[in-house]
């Protein structure tokens, strides 16, 4: 398989070696893949995220709920339960 470019800058016409539709394939391809590794892990990075903020924000609920006075404890402790 032909090497698409090299270290020393762009010389991608400047080759004694014809580029093959297949090689500019297969090099996109491996671009493709890097591209979906990389959305792929940033998509866990915002689910994680995502899921962070939605046990702090519960777990400052039933903190809120034990400091009001007009909510009942049973009531704090059943979000309690809920997070655990």
């Amino acid at each position: 398989m032909a090497k698409i470019g090299n270290n020393s800058g762009n010389r991608f016409g400047q080759k004694q070696e014809r580029v093959t539709l297949k090689d500019y394939n297969d090099a996109w391809a491996a671009v493709r893949k890097k591209s979906i590794q990389k959305t792929q892990a940033l998509s866990k990075e915002v689910l994680g995220s995502v899921y962070q903020a939605t046990v702090t924000n519960g777990q400052q609920q039933t903190y809120n709920a034990f400091q009001g006075s007009n909510i009942s404890t049973a009531s704090a402790l059943g979000r309690l339960n809920i997070l655990v």
